[in-house]
């Protein structure tokens, strides 16, 4: 399964989104992001494999996680 990359604004939002995708058991990293391939000039962000990411989203949003867009996996 291809991965995706979920920005993010800080390396803090990315540890904690890290955690919590941990406890569902959706293996993620935290890495860089050049700024300028996000609308918002995101500098971090939590590599995902694309198929966790609308369960994840949903899981940071329920615990006041913010984040930017879901990046990669198309095609």
């Amino acid at each position: 399964m291809p991965d995706c990359i979920l920005t993010m604004k800080s390396r803090t939002q990315a540890e904690s989104a890290r955690r919590i995708a941990g406890e569902m058991r959706i293996g993620a990293d935290v890495v860089s992001v050049d700024p300028s391939v996000t609308r918002y000039g995101c500098a971090f962000g939590l590599r995902i494999p694309c198929g966790a990411g609308e369960k994840l989203k949903s899981a940071l949003t329920r615990r006041g996680v913010t984040y930017g867009e879901l990046i990669g996996g198309r095609g």
